[in-house]
């Protein structure tokens, strides 16, 4: 027999009968503030399960069914959720107990329209997730590791990425709204139809990354990001007038031109004056 109990009062929250929670059937289990540090839950069955407010510090949740999970709230320190189904479940701030890296693993997870917002995600590794349609915003997740992942129309709007890697992730219709981006590696990234709307990109690496309908706008730092010699090209994307007052002196021909410029209007805005004379 296995008793679960609360991680501060103690109280028996479920018992379940049994030497392991290994690939236990728990349901919509009701394990509210649940001690489960270092436990071991792998391929467990916990489809629409109660876990806000749970200490899964430590634990292993490998290959589990969390969809539909309500984990708000939750503490995930060093926590592995490799190969896990967490679609459609709700992770609302978790990890903000930590003070320092989380270091939660989603490897290979299916995070599809899970909600992430307000976490603390600092160094968590993402590598191949599933995560179309993930909401990230006002996330800490920076020095993260997001190799590999599908983020199709994912949300960062608010969020640190600083130093986080990124490299060969489908960023197709993503949100960057005010998003710190510095120093992050976005080599090799799809960017088709993704918005930079006020997003830092010092040292960002966008080294061989895809753009295609790609939008920056209010990026002020835009030409201090590596790469921008070295990026693929479909069809135009968009630059507004603010990141060219601020970036332009400093952008490469080439770059412009990718975006969709030709010769005479790169000449025309590096030229105002010339320009407003000839005309």
């Amino acid at each position: 027999m296995i008793r679960i109990r609360h991680k501060e009062s103690g109280h028996t929250l479920l018992e379940f009968p049994g030497d392991t929670l290994a690939g236990a059937t728990l349901d919509r289990a009701v394990l509210l503030g649940a001690d489960l540090r270092n436990r071991d839950l792998k391929g467990a069955y916990l489809k629409g399960a109660d876990l806000c407010q749970a200490d899964l510090r430590g634990a292993s949740l490998d290959g589990a069914d969390l969809r539909q999970a309500d984990i708000t709230l939750a503490t995930l320190g060093n926590t592995s959720l490799k190969n896990a189904n967490l679609a459609d479940a709700r992770l609302q701030a978790i990890n903000l107990e930590i003070a320092g890296p989380a270091l939660t693993d989603f490897s290979a997870a299916d995070l599809t329209r899970v909600n992430l917002k307000n976490s603390n995600l600092s160094s968590a590794i993402f590598f191949d997730a599933e995560m179309r349609r993930v909401d990230l915003t006002h996330c800490n997740l920076s020095s993260a590791l997001l190799a590999g992942a599908n983020l199709t129309e994912a949300n960062f709007s608010y969020s640190s990425l600083r130093g986080a890697n990124l490299s060969y992730t489908m960023l197709l219709c993503v949100l960057f709204n005010d998003a710190d981006l510095r120093e992050a590696n976005l080599r090799h990234t799809e960017l088709t139809a993704a918005v930079f709307n006020g997003a830092q990109l010092s040292e960002t690496d966008l080294a061989r990354a895809h753009l295609s309908g790609t939008v920056f706008a209010r990026c002020s730092d835009l030409h201090q990001a590596l790469g921008l010699d070295s990026l693929d090209y479909l069809n135009p994307s968009s630059i507004d007038l603010e990141t060219l007052r601020r970036s332009l002196p400093h952008l490469p021909e080439d770059f412009l031109q990718g975006l969709g410029l030709d010769s005479d209007q790169i000449l025309a805005l590096r030229s105002p004056s010339e320009a407003g004379r000839s005309a």
